[in-house]
């Protein structure tokens, strides 16, 4: 009698299909070994933002839904011409893009992937134009500005916001914008006009606001702009900050049997908080007469502004007389705060 014997092999099949923008794996089958299956899908949310003449800021935000988290993110130009702008961690969901062209739309896609084998594919395409160069070119010397301090900003104008023109010459009335007034109330000063030889002309400005802020200067269809960080000056003068209540008028009512609460601070004489390269001891008297006070010491640390501790003033129950209380440091001027009822 003869036997047949016969082999039987099972065969369990991977099937890779790609689904619109995102991919994923799965046995064909479940049963003994199955696997869930991993899906990863595209990116969204994307956006991209010019941030001058030559770059634009591209951002994403993670997939949702998906079964696994990317390991890695892989930014596309594909057009007007193409190339790998960035490829950056799963953690990541920014780059930018350099050396553009000025005026010109630039369109982008975003892939996610999870190691070397999975893909979302590529999100579709979205885009931003770059802005039109500068007709002028606002340059100063490098570092910060004090407050208070001349500074000389060169403008140049040029004919595409590269090359210099040389035929721009003479007086022209040049008009400047950006920073802000301090505190005290002193707003920026800048000439009224800008002698131009061969296309370079200066500017002697002073600003007084401590911030970093962008200087613009506009003469008719000519702009251009550079970024620029204002310093306070030397400490010159104290004030009352962070107070309960504020004694920002110099008085301040607290109410029968109440206290004023408040921290001092150094100032520069455009009222922006200054600092010092040494710490620095405050003293703290009040009027005489009933009522409390503590601590009548208090200290500015090295490189802050402010005291590191509050001071209590309280007045007593009843009808009392108004109290002040004086907080002063050697070389600066001082300040007073009456406390009334």
């Amino acid at each position: 009698m003869r036997r047949l014997a016969f082999a039987f092999v099972t065969v369990m099949v991977l099937v890779l299909t790609q689904v619109g923008a995102s991919a994923s794996w799965s046995p064909s089958s479940s049963g003994a070994g199955y696997s869930a299956g991993l899906w990863i899908g595209p990116a969204t949310t994307t956006v991209a933002t010019e941030t001058g003449s030559t770059s634009i800021h591209i951002t994403w935000v993670a997939p949702s839904g998906a079964s696994a988290t990317p390991t890695q993110y892989v930014v596309r130009r594909t057009a007007p011409s193409t190339a790998t702008v960035c490829t950056v961690s799963g953690s990541t969901f920014a780059c930018d893009d350099t050396s553009l062209s000025a005026s010109t739309l630039y369109t982008y896609t975003v892939e996610a992937r999870i190691g070397t084998n999975w893909s979302s594919g590529q999100t579709s395409g979205f885009s931003a134009t770059t802005s039109a160069p500068p007709d002028f070119i606002v340059s100063v010397t490098a570092g910060n500005k004090t407050a208070g301090t001349a500074f000389t900003a060169t403008i140049t104008a040029t004919t595409d916001g590269v090359t210099t023109d040389t035929s721009y010459s003479g007086s022209k009335t040049v008009t400047f914008t950006g920073p802000a007034d301090s505190d005290s109330g002193q707003a920026p000063l800048y000439p009224g006009s800008v002698s131009f030889t061969s296309g370079v002309g200066s500017a002697s400005i002073k600003l007084y606001n401590a911030a970093t802020a962008t200087l613009t200067a506009t003469a008719g269809a000519l702009t251009g702009s550079t970024s620029i960080t204002v310093v306070a000056g030397a400490p010159s003068k104290l004030g009352y900050t962070n107070s309960s209540p504020t004694c920002a008028s110099g008085s301040v009512h607290v109410g029968n049997g109440g206290s004023f609460v408040s921290k001092v601070t150094m100032f520069d004489a455009y009222l922006n908080p200054a600092t010092q390269g040494t710490s620095r001891s405050v003293s703290l008297t009040k009027s005489v007469g009933t009522g409390s006070l503590s601590p009548t010491t208090l200290t500015i640390g090295i490189g802050s502004s402010e005291t590191s501790g509050s001071f209590t003033i309280a007045i007593p129950t009843g009808n009392p007389p108004n109290r002040t209380v004086t907080a002063a440091s050697s070389g600066i001027t001082s300040v007073v705060c009456t406390v009334k009822k």
